[in-house]
């Protein structure tokens, strides 16, 4: 139980840290390096890295939520559309 906690917590900085390497790239782009230096953009492969992949999962997670979705919204449609079956009565 501890060793998986401890697991846990590890693949979490490593996640935070992940996401503190996008957001320093991000700032980089928007914010200059010095006063003097404003056409110069510094971050690093690392930090674009970082920021190219939590963005690419975040778009992959939103297609797929849509995606599931329209399945379920297509299944209700198919569903709705069907003929009710007729009840069959004894005699």
């Amino acid at each position: 139980m501890l060793s998986t906690l401890a697991l846990q917590t590890c693949d979490d900085a490593d996640h935070l840290n992940e996401v503190l390497r996008a957001y320093t790239a991000l700032e980089k782009l928007v914010e200059p390096a010095s006063l003097q230096d404003c056409e110069t953009l510094a971050p690093t492969r690392t930090e674009l890295s970082a920021l190219l992949r939590i963005l690419n999962q975040s778009l992959m997670s939103r297609i797929d939520t849509i995606h599931a979705a329209a399945l379920t919204l297509r299944e209700a449609i198919e569903d709705a559309s069907q003929p009710p079956t007729p009840a069959i009565v004894a005699p």
